[in-house]
């Protein structure tokens, strides 16, 4: 005498499909509880951000932003214009001025369009008075396109 069930699709199965099915399901459930039993004695790897901030290492390539010299207590801009060449996605605008005749220019505006930036470290390599820097911050996100222009002389204007 053979017993027949019916499975989800409607077509009949044997006991013996049924039990089969019983196991690689009981099977499976016991692998992933495996999985999940050896999760939990690992050492956690993620933070609870925001609550928690992360600790950039010293190798981090964050935006860029105006070096501070102590000498000056300002950067040292002279508004050559070589970061804006160099970028490849042209997104740097310096302006300078002279404060008197035959004196070097001094940065006045730097403006850099982080939302198109592709944070490829051109400018800061090839600035000839060394005044850039790559920044630690890694919280990027604006909530429109204009938040993402900024000044970098004004930012580091009122870091100070």
């Amino acid at each position: 005498m053979a017993v027949f069930f019916h499975n989800d699709e409607g077509k009949e199965g044997s006991l013996k499909g049924v039990l089969k099915e019983i196991v690689s399901g009981g099977w499976s459930l016991i692998a992933g509880m495996g999985v999940t039993i050896r999760r939990i004695y690992r050492p956690v790897v993620t933070l609870q951000y925001p609550r928690k901030r992360l600790q950039m290492s010293p190798s981090y390539r964050g935006h860029i932003e105006l070096k501070k010299f102590p000498e000056t207590g300002s950067h040292r801009c002279v508004a050559c214009g070589t970061c804006m060449r160099v970028c490849p996605t042209k997104v740097i605008k310096v302006q300078g001025e002279k404060t008197r005749a035959h004196e070097e220019k001094k940065g006045t505006l730097y403006f850099i369009d982080f939302s198109h930036c592709s944070l490829c470290g051109l400018c800061v390599v090839n600035c000839p008075t060394k005044t850039l820097k790559f920044s630690e911050e890694y919280e990027l996100a604006h909530y429109s396109r204009w938040e993402g222009v900024v000044d970098l002389v004004q930012r580091l204007q009122e870091s100070a």
